[in-house]
């Protein structure tokens, strides 16, 4: 019996959820969506998915070597990255930190998303793992499967250099997710590590060294987008000893265009067999016959290629064929991909007998697997699966065993 399946067998534990012992800047963005039960995965499945992506990301790395020798501008231009931004970024390979958003599939998972950079949401739900490990409910079914959690956060942490570490969002926006802020900040002090909060707005250099309010700093760990950093460059570019992780380049790697290139390039057969066995059919929509997504609404979705949090995602099925018709065109003015429709293995919950469609949130970095967000929601819900973007979304927490 798999995890999953002696958890549901076990009534005593469907009360799990309800009675966590989260932390109080983590109840506060999460306590009211929590999903109703927490999620499994064999530690071998997660590793293995985990190298799998590790590859897949090697094969984006390459794209501007295979399709633009090797020039990132090039590149960026492919993907409709604006010149100001492209400017930006370096050529020298970012480091491997990223979050890839997959459905479950028959006995394998699909990509739908790949997240490359340290502005990744969720990597705070590794303390809802956490609390699910330290349950007093769970400790008896912790210990039988020998259960343990990692840490999103602590992953994190064990990227970046020691000593003075800022978070740096811009433009207010860190007023506007205090609470999430707050939540980050909350899970990095559980791990022994204070860290700032701050804009890039209250930035200076000085000496080849970033100041945030006064306070020298030895790592920059980015949230904000090349598209914010236009207006700071000078200041980036002389401040040649603060460590920025990750590097605005490593943005490039996550649009959605990015991978719509790898059908493109030209793959030995172990790479091809790793492309098809992960990304659905995915091209840029310029590139496709109008009359062919038109056609096929209810197999493609529509996603705005450097949009996140779920924005600009168009599932084909849940519209008629005039409003698809409209959203194509519409579409069509701006970088977008279209992407076949994955059909995942829905989820059980206990005492429900609706499915639930799930995103699991792979966190990968240079070490490996580094933790999960899970999302989850009725299947009724909608197509997309999106915290910030759906009210019917839920969150849950992965242990490993």
């Amino acid at each position: 019996m798999d995890l999953t399946r002696a958890f549901l067998a076990d009534e005593s534990l469907h009360g799990t959820m309800a009675d966590l012992d989260l932390p109080p800047a983590l109840d506060a963005v999460y306590g009211h969506r929590l999903a109703p039960r927490p999620f499994f995965l064999p530690r071998t499945e997660a590793d293995r998915v985990a190298h799998d992506l590790r590859r897949f990301y090697d094969l984006l790395l390459d794209l501007p070597h295979r399709l633009f020798d090797g020039s990132l501008t090039r590149c960026a231009e492919a993907l409709g990255v604006p010149p100001q931004e492209a400017a930006l970024m370096s050529a020298e390979p970012p480091p491997f930190h990223g979050r890839a958003d997959l459905y479950r599939v028959g006995d394998g998972f699909r990509l739908l998303e790949f997240n490359s950079g340290s502005q990744l949401g969720g990597t705070d739900l590794g303390d809802i793992a956490r609390a699910v490990h330290e349950s007093p409910t769970m400790r008896g079914f912790v210990a039988k499967h020998d259960l343990d959690y990692v840490h999103p956060v602590e992953k994190l942490l064990r990227a970046t250099k020691n000593g003075a570490i800022a978070f740096l969002e811009a433009g207010g926006v860190l007023t506007k997710f205090a609470k999430g802020f707050a939540s980050l900040q909350e899970s990095c002090r559980r791990l022994g590590t204070e860290i700032l909060l701050g804009e890039l707005e209250n930035l200076t250099e000085r000496n080849g060294h970033l100041y945030l309010n006064g306070t020298k700093l030895d790592v920059v760990v980015r949230f904000f987008s090349p598209a914010q950093a236009v207006g700071k460059a000078e200041t980036f570019l002389k401040a040649t000893k603060t460590e920025i992780y990750t590097p605005l380049s490593s943005y490039l790697y996550g649009y959605k265009s990015t991978l719509a290139l790898l059908p493109t390039a030209e793959l030995d057969d172990d790479e091809r067999s790793l492309v098809d066995r992960l990304l659905p059919w995915t091209r840029k929509l310029e590139d496709v016959d109008r009359d062919h997504v038109r056609a096929n609404r209810v197999n493609l979705v529509l996603k705005a290629s450097g949009e996140f949090a779920g924005t600009g995602v168009h599932a084909g099925w849940l519209h008629d064929d005039r409003e698809w018709k409209a959203l194509v065109d519409d579409c069509a003015r701006k970088p977008h991909v279209v992407q076949e429709r994955v059909r995942p293995v829905l989820d059980v919950m206990p005492d429900d007998d609706r499915g639930w469609l799930t995103t699991w949130g792979w966190f990968v970095t240079e070490e490996g697997f580094a933790g999960m967000s899970i999302r989850t929601m009725p299947h009724e819900a909608g197509a997309v699966v999106s915290y910030g973007g759906n009210p019917d979304t839920r969150v849950s927490g992965l242990l490993v065993g």
